[in-house]
């Protein structure tokens, strides 16, 4: 049974850093062709989420929520890479 959750973890982990670094490398190739078609491509996206963050406020302690995510072309091919990765494993 730990094996199917080792399993899983493992997945989540190589989709976090598969879309880190395609967002990394997106952002790389935006910086290096300013105002061209390539970083219309690689560096627009969209960033779902809480903007401004939830706030629960009980007067002894206040606790806030908030996340955004951000997808753009880049990182969806890093997490496409990351799945060739990981069922490569």
């Amino acid at each position: 049974m730990a094996k199917q959750s080792d399993s899983v973890i493992m997945l989540l982990v190589i989709l976090v850093l598969g879309a880190l670094i395609g967002t990394v490398i997106g952002e790389v190739i935006a910086t290096m062709a300013p105002g061209g078609t390539l970083e219309k491509i690689f560096s627009k996206g969209i960033s779902p989420g809480l903007s401004p963050p939830a706030t629960l406020d009980l007067k002894v302690l206040s606790i806030s929520f908030g996340f955004t995510v951000k997808i753009n072309f880049s990182s969806l091919l890093g997490i496409g890479l990351a799945l060739l990765l990981y069922r490569k494993l």
